[in-house]
């Protein structure tokens, strides 16, 4: 039995070291039958899937004080549509402020209570946005960065500059492609 298990254990060394003599060159045939993808402008440039919008001051329902402030990050549906909710900033701030005039946001404590907040404003949001969706919608109460240290900077938009970045990156997008049509039409 122990001459069997040794036989057994041999030819699979055997396999083995076939294997691995032959993995390189295998490794090379599978890599030149799949060419390298160049990377697109829209990769290189990588655009954020997130807005961060000035903070701005919505009207809260509190005994002492009527408004308050508060920073708001959108989650785009779809990456690239990122500039489209930047260039209608305006339009979806004044949506905010409609939908909290009439129904302010409540205080426990002295604290804003943000619960259900973000509910109530993504229809309207969407509605002005048209065809471009927001997913997701966060609410820090007071002025916030995404760049600061501390809780929110562990968040998936902790990179996001707002929309001045955001263009700034668009324009960069539109500087390649007119450099790489230039170099075409040479």
């Amino acid at each position: 039995m122990t001459r069997s298990i040794a036989r057994a254990v041999k030819g699979l060394s055997l396999v083995l070291g076939l294997i691995s003599m032959l993995a390189p060159s295998i490794g090379a045939l599978a890599s030149e039958k799949r060419p390298k993808k160049e990377m697109s402008l829209r990769e290189r440039y990588a655009l954020p899937s997130h807005v961060q919008l000035r903070p701005m001051m919505v009207p809260i329902h509190h005994r002492y004080q009527n408004v308050s402030v508060i920073s708001l990050f959108l989650e785009a549906d779809v990456k690239k549509q990122v500039g489209k909710i930047c260039h209608k900033v305006p339009r979806v701030r004044d949506a905010v402020l409609r939908i909290l005039s009439s129904e302010p946001i409540p205080t426990r404590r002295g604290k804003l209570v943000l619960d259900g907040v973000a509910g109530r404003l993504i229809g309207p949001i969407n509605a002005v946005l048209g065809e471009t969706r927001v997913r997701s919608i966060h609410i820090e109460a007071g002025m916030v960065s995404a760049q600061s240290s501390g809780g929110l900077s562990r968040l998936p938009f902790a990179s996001i500059n707002g929309c001045k970045g955001i263009k700034a990156i668009e324009l960069e997008i539109v500087k390649e492609e007119q450099k790489q049509k230039a170099k075409e039409g040479h």
